[in-house]
């Protein structure tokens, strides 16, 4: 594996453990704007999912295989396919198991990788690979500070936060 690639993928996975710690301590059924907490890790997942490797190039498959609805990531009012519903919270091992889908998805990608494939655009997408990676690990972050603060909200405890090193 290319030095860079490995980089990337070590500071991912420092990334997944702190989405994991979330999901784990987060109090699911708090609100937040008029959305459950459940669902702005749910939306953080999602977006992991679609946007991570190829956003034109992408299948939900979150329905099918866990029963979490594609529209409960949608947590902007303002958005098509907005769901009003403060009360909807997705479980806790449902993301788990969404997480753990994700994730793996994720590891494999690495696993064909290259340095080079790095600053080229994946097919009909308009972003470098680079720049997919990029954006997610700024979006995830954004999303871990909101988690993090409705929980201690909710909960009075701030998550365990895991940096440079696992």
């Amino acid at each position: 594996m290319d030095e860079i690639i490995s980089q990337i993928k070590n500071q991912t996975e420092i990334n997944f453990i702190n989405l994991k710690d979330q999901i784990e301590v987060a109090e699911l059924e708090a609100v937040y704007d008029g959305v459950s907490a459940s669902r702005y890790i749910f939306h953080n997942l999602h977006s992991i999912d679609r946007f991570f490797i190829n956003p034109d190039d992408y299948v939900y498959l979150g329905e099918k295989l866990f029963g979490i609805e594609e529209n409960l990531s949608v947590i902007d009012a303002e958005r098509s396919g907005y769901v009003d519903d403060a009360s909807a919270v997705i479980p806790r091992e449902k993301l788990l198991a969404y997480f753990d889908f994700v994730k793996d998805k994720i590891e494999k990608y690495f696993e064909r990788l290259t340095a080079e494939a790095l600053l080229q655009k994946p097919e009909d997408c308009q972003y470098s690979r680079l720049e997919l990676i990029l954006a997610q690990f700024r979006h995830q972050m954004w999303h871990a500070g909101l988690s993090s603060a409705i929980t201690f909200e909710s909960k009075g405890i701030w998550n365990k936060f895991t940096g440079l090193k696992k």
